[in-house]
This record gives structure tokens, sequence and C-alpha cells, in this order.
């Protein structure tokens, strides 16, 4: 199992006028629950799991995930599209986020 822990910036990147976020986020179409500021996601047996303070926020199997990087910071933000929603998260440059991105990819 690997696991990381994200942030949920509670905000949309501003895309500059060259490139488009195509309404992909949650904060843009009012999709999806609202995740707490803090999460916990880990990828297992071929799941996504998300939680937060301990409890689930969800899975999802893997093929049904997508990542796609806005922004490669610090910190480096990436929207986390999932059945039912899209999340805009952020986390910490580094090897451990790449390792994370390219897991989702």
């Amino acid at each position: 199992m690997s696991a990381w822990r994200v942030h949920d910036t509670g905000l949309v990147a501003l895309p500059s006028r060259f490139r488009r976020l195509a309404g992909l986020v949650r904060h843009l179409q009012g999709q999806g629950e609202a995740w707490p500021d803090r999460v916990d996601l880990a990828i297992t047996d071929g799941e996504l799991r998300a939680s937060a303070g301990g409890s689930p926020l969800g899975a999802w199997p893997r093929r049904d995930v997508a990542v796609t990087r806005v922004s490669d910071g610090p910190p480096v933000s990436f929207v986390l599209e999932l059945p039912g929603g899209a999340h805009l998260l952020a986390a910490a440059a580094g090897g451990a986020t790449d390792e994370l991105l390219a897991a989702l990819s």
C-alpha cells in the first residue's frame, strides 16, 4: 500500500488565458461533496481510497480515477477526477507527490 497526505485547497487555480480547466473542478460546477481540509490518499488492491482523520471518504477503482497536474508549485496543485465529482488538491512538491501523480496517471 502507498499512502499520501494532500490538502483540499477549497479554491480554484486561476488559469491563464492560454489554459482552461474545462469545468472539471467541483468548485466551478458545484459537483460532488466537499472534502475536509486535509485528506489522506492510499492506493490499495487497485483502488484509490480517501480518508480524513481516520474516517473514510470513499474508495474508487483505479481505472475510474484521473489526475491532471495544474501547477508544479510549490505546492503542486492537481485535479483529481472521481466518479461523481472532482477535487482541486495541493501537496508538497517533491518525490512523494511525483510518485502519487505517477501512480494515478
